[in-house]
């Protein structure tokens, strides 16, 4: 399984040492170095500060991602700060040093910006906001951009979703899996299907899908989808089993991928693949029941520009 994703929520000001010992705690058994832990322990304040005194309330995701096989040693560090909070007006000027709405030194988004290496913020007015900070892999083998959030609910310690990320010049993969319910006996059949995509990756998504329908069939079960990108011929295919939502898109246009009724080591649905136009600039979402099946790119304009 990957390494463990955090969720730290954002209250008051307690919240914000959770969030820098999190942050920091994951950093090193990702393997960075004790200057680079040392900046993200900051950035993680700084970001924690900022939900505090300009959302009221929010929340820090610490995000390690890492890659397939194929790209060994690349796992790297996102951090995620959400909030619901007025939004940012101008957001060009946030980052600038002395800019403040809330009576603070305004040092808060600049310091984010000089010791992260990219930083990207979306904000909706009356709307919340969203900071991303990346931090590269220490090893400094990196996948092409991918963006992960896979959070165990709430009291537990292992979370039943996971992913497989592959990706390549020519073809890239993408799968996502939810083990039923929760805990435990749901991260095991995550891990399950995993282990069996990793394995099977170059056969076609039909055989991949089959594959892993007879080695959950000892396990829970889940939910499941593969995505392969051909990027020679900008062409995407996707298989799906429950309920995975999927979507392509650009901002101006949005695809939805078919996923059938089943539930993979149980009831195993007639497969279809499904072949959708993949043209540059798209983009590809894919999610459980962590989001809304109404989710999509054109509801939040602009953020098909934003790292994933």
């Amino acid at each position: 399984m990957p390494h463990l994703q955090k969720a730290v929520a954002i209250s008051d000001r307690s919240s914000i040492g959770e969030a820098r010992r999190a942050a920091s705690g994951v950093a090193r058994s990702l393997g960075y170095g004790e200057d680079r832990c040392s900046d993200i322990s900051i950035v993680a304040t700084e970001l924690a500060t900022n939900i505090l005194l300009h959302g009221g309330s929010g929340e820090l995701l610490v995000c390690p991602v890492e890659a397939g096989p194929l790209v060994a040693g690349a796992a790297w560090l996102d951090l995620l700060a959400l909030d619901t909070g007025p939004g940012i007006r101008d957001v060009s000027r946030a980052f600038e040093d002395g800019v403040s709405t809330a009576g603070s030194a305004g040092q808060g988004l600049g310091a984010v910006n000089r010791l992260s290496d990219t930083v990207s913020l979306f904000s909706v007015v009356d709307g919340g906001t969203a900071v991303s900070c990346h931090f590269s892999a220490p090893s400094g083998r990196e996948a092409e951009p991918v963006g992960v959030v896979s959070i165990p609910l709430h009291g537990e310690t292992e979370c039943g979703d996971s992913y497989f990320v592959l990706p390549g010049a020519r073809h890239s993969l993408f799968m996502l899996v939810d083990g039923l319910g929760h805990g435990p006996l749901a991260a095991h059949a995550a891990t399950a299907a995993v282990k069996v995509v990793e394995g099977s990756s170059q056969e076609n998504l039909s055989e991949i899908m089959r594959r892993t329908h007879n080695a959950l069939k000892a396990t829970r079960g889940a939910v499941m989808a593969i995505a392969r990108v051909d990027h020679e011929h900008s062409v995407a295919t996707y298989v799906g089993v429950g309920n995975i939502s999927a979507s392509i898109g650009n901002g101006v246009v949005t695809r939805n991928m078919v996923s059938r009724d089943g539930t993979m080591g149980a009831v195993f649905p007639k497969l279809q693949e499904y072949t959708y136009p993949f043209e540059p600039g798209m983009k590809l979402l894919m999610f459980s029941d962590g989001l809304t099946s109404k989710c999509n790119f054109g509801g939040y304009p602009g953020i098909v520009n934003r790292p994933p």
